[in-house]
């Protein structure tokens, strides 16, 4: 933890901010994460209000070799937005949002939620890509690539992002955008917060039609072949406005494990009930699709996606044609591991089909991220209670998702250029660049050594391991606050 002396310093120094430690009213509540694998006892959460008071907070903690880490939703499941003693820079009271309808722009502050953007910009009859829940942070999300329901239409969400405004590893104040430090904008588009701390995030908006039709079904066990079937129609039809998930959970409130299902149509009710017909023939046991403002249907997970219990997330990718006998094989996984852990009952694995050709339209060097191939998003989600499961889990994730993942390559023509990985989806990695960027790696690389030699922001994977290893020949992902190499 952090000395009195040291805290009475960085209070001093960042008057206007608001200085949480240990005892105080506030810090237990600051410390609170999606899951509740990722809480650590930060030796200081420093809530801030403007890119100035980051710029001296991260040079505070260089100056006095304390770990210093990013705080946006805290929605990840590894921690990276949490310390051990260290200090948090929190940005959650940075949530402004400004519209700009003439420009078809939006600007939103580093720690807003995606349903802070939703609902600004539906105000305006506009909408930005976003993401598939909204109390998610929208600094992770973006700059890890961004899938959401209208990716099929309008590309990832950093293939709608105009510029950012960010502190950088020297607590300088800088803009990165397609004019302005555009190596940097390219890391950023994809390589996550190994690069500094973004502040601001500008967005091309988009006129948005409402109502739009969305909705979940859910499903007994026994109708899994009609909804692989359906979801291999659906695949095949290739339409940019609509998009379908489907999978395995127990939802709130049912007795047990159930196939799951969420179908999005950006468009009129009468067009969306003619694609999801076949789904519906399927017999579901419950359903609620019908109109609704583009701003609510990042909240139809809000409830099965809530905060609480202990989570990891492991991520993969598919391709059509879906094979009926594998996903029964992976649903007995599924079932055989809920019934060793009955606290895990909560625990998914869905299948994300967004259509992907807008995604593909953009040339694979364009961005750091590397994952624009002709595939469809998996997740696991595990969720439990015990700590004493958490080995347990955490294992059980990491075969399901390298489960998935072997099938595609088994079954798939695998693009060289694309590695079939959501890094957003990742937080089971070994924290090396090469698995999560590709081709991108020594790039990516280089531009770390250039911007953030001495390893700064040093929490969120992959680029950091490869380059402070390749740069000062040892790997900060394994030290402890206050070891941290600072030049």
């Amino acid at each position: 933890m952090l000395s009195s002396s040291l805290v009475q310093q960085l209070r001093a120094e960042l008057a206007g901010a608001t200085i949480l430690t240990p005892g105080q009213d506030g810090y237990e509540d600051s410390l609170k994460r999606w899951s509740e694998t990722a809480e650590k006892r930060a030796g200081a959460v420093a809530q801030v209000t403007t890119a100035e008071e980051i710029a001296i907070a991260i040079k505070f903690a260089r100056q006095h070799h304390i770990e210093q880490v990013i705080r946006g939703g805290g929605h990840g499941t590894n921690g990276a937005s949490s310390s051990d003693g260290g200090i948090v820079i929190d940005l959650s009271k940075m949530n402004r949002v400004t519209v700009d309808p003439e420009n078809l722009t939006i600007t939103a502050e580093g720690g807003c939620l995606w349903k802070d953007v939703d609902e600004a910009a539906g105000d305006y009859g506009l909408a930005a890509v976003g993401g598939t829940v909204n109390h998610t942070g929208i600094g992770g999300l973006t700059l890890g690539g961004g899938y959401g329901y209208l990716t099929g239409r309008h590309g990832l969400v950093i293939d709608n992002l105009l510029k950012v405004k960010l502190v950088n590893a020297d607590s300088e104040i800088v803009t990165a955008s397609a004019e302005e430090h555009s190596d940097l904008f390219w890391a950023l588009r994809g390589a996550g917060a190994s690069f500094g701390a973004v502040v601001e995030f500008t967005y091309r908006a988009h006129l948005q039609r409402e109502p739009v039709w969305a909705g979940m079904a859910a499903f007994s066990l026994d109708k899994l072949a009609p909804i692989v079937k359906f979801a291999n129609d659906f695949a095949l039809s290739a339409n940019p406005d609509a998009s379908f998930n489907f999978g395995f959970t127990t939802p709130p409130h049912a007795p047990g494990p159930m196939l799951v299902t969420l179908g999005f149509y950006n468009g009129l009710g009468k067009d969306g009930k003619k694609i999801f017909a076949p789904l519906f023939a399927a017999g579901p046991a419950f359903q609620n699709f019908g109109p609704m403002p583009y701003c609510k249907v990042n909240g139809l997970l809000e409830e099965s996606a809530g905060h609480g219990g202990r989570k990891v997330i492991g991520g993969a990718a598919c391709a059509v044609p879906f094979a009926p006998e594998f996903y029964e094989e992976i649903k007995q996984d599924l079932l055989s591991f809920i019934k060793e852990v009955p606290a895990a009952k909560e625990s998914l694995l869905v299948f994300e089909l967004v259509h992907h050709g807008k995604v593909q339209e953009v040339d694979g060097s364009a961005t750091a991220f590397a994952n624009r191939g002709p595939y469809y998003n998996a997740v696991c989600m595990t969720k439990w209670t015990d700590p004493k499961d958490d080995d347990k889990c955490r294992n059980f994730t990491f075969r399901l998702k390298e489960k998935v993942s072997e099938h595609l390559i088994k079954t798939s023509a695998v693009n060289p250029e694309s590695i079939g990985k959501y890094l957003n989806y990742n937080d089971l990695t070994d924290g090396r660049s090469d698995n999560m960027f590709g081709s991108h790696d020594e790039k990516l690389v280089a531009l770390k050594l250039k911007y953030d030699p001495s390893n700064v922001f040093n929490k969120w994977g992959a680029v950091t391991a490869a380059a402070v290893e390749k740069n000062h020949g040892y790997n900060t992902m394994n030290l402890k606050p206050r070891q941290i190499a600072v030049e």
